[in-house]
């Protein structure tokens, strides 16, 4: 642990530079912003540049002493026990209070991930690959891999997922509401969606369904077996309100690579169900139908 202590100095550096840099940002946006794009920035432009500036100066400032506390604390540490507690204190801490303050992912990507660094060191001074058999530097090998896999980006991990910053969406309610899937329809004509989530991980139905339409429209309806094999398979599962891989786990399972609706197929055996369809429905916003194109269809 001897080299602990030199790198919570360097880390409790950054953190001050960073702090006191905060203090000087204002003065260097609109100076950054002229180097970049050749001209001054305009009072309208100015006035977004110092609403965001504010926000973004605040969450750095507020990483910045809680890192600055926390590397501080860690150069009085003396062994692997008392730093893994203390790393048990910073995460539930960042976990109740950072995560909920702060809306940068980037900040609490690169905190996380300093505080976690020294867990790499230490899993590897632990395991001397050199003096194990094969197998147990190939299995350790693996172990370090994943602990590598889980600290760089910043410990994506349970429960501190920050999502894809950046990821959003312009909508304009002027235009209606575009909703492309796959339905099933009961034999009494009413439907529901079926939820990406039926066949997770392979979850991208929509792009699948368009890939099928394009390019090989002929071999639609075994798409569409495909998906009414699935469900038919998962249906005791379905009916009590989970998707297939929250059997185990319920609501505490890794949740899906993107967001699945939630519906209720108790009132939807397979037996009830007359077809499976590709459909495209527009609405406007007080959720009217304006019309609907069905892409493809299939007889169950």
């Amino acid at each position: 642990m001897k080299w602990l202590r030199p790198y919570a100095t360097l880390m409790l550096v950054v953190s001050i530079i960073m702090l006191v840099t905060s203090f000087y940002m204002m003065e260097f946006m609109p100076i950054l912003y002229k180097l970049y794009s050749g001209i001054e920035i305009s009072p309208e432009k100015m006035d977004k540049l110092t609403l965001f500036g504010n926000i973004f100066i605040n969450e750095v400032r507020v990483i910045s002493i809680f890192s600055s506390i926390t590397f501080t604390v860690l150069l009085f540490v003396k062994n692997i026990k008392q730093y893994l507690l203390l790393v048990a204190i910073g995460l539930l801490v960042h976990f109740l209070f950072i995560a909920e303050i702060t809306e940068y992912a980037i900040f609490k990507r690169v905190y996380k991930l300093f505080l976690m660094l020294p867990l790499l060191w230490i899993f590897f001074d632990y395991f001397k690959f050199k003096k194990e058999n094969y197998e147990k530097r190939v299995t350790h090998g693996f172990l370090y891999l994943t602990l590598v896999f889980l600290i760089v980006p910043g410990l994506y991990a349970p429960p501190f997922f920050s999502g894809i910053q950046g990821w959003t969406i312009e909508i304009d309610k002027k235009e209606p509401i575009l909703i492309e899937g796959v339905f099933l329809v009961r034999q009494d004509g009413k439907e529901i969606r079926y939820t990406r989530g039926i066949t997770n991980p392979i979850n991208f139905l929509q792009r699948i369904d368009n890939f099928f339409i394009n390019k090989h429209p002929d071999k639609l309806e075994e798409l569409l077996t495909f998906y009414e094999n699935i469900y038919i398979k998962q249906y005791s599962t379905l009916k009590e309100g989970k998707i297939p891989s929250q059997v185990i786990m319920g609501n505490f399972s890794y949740p899906t690579h993107n967001p699945v609706g939630a519906f209720d197929y108790s009132s939807f055996p397979p037996s009830s169900i007359k077809s499976i369809k590709i459909i495209r429905k527009r609405y406007r916003w007080n959720r009217e139908l304006i019309d609907e194109e069905i892409l493809a269809s299939k007889e169950w």
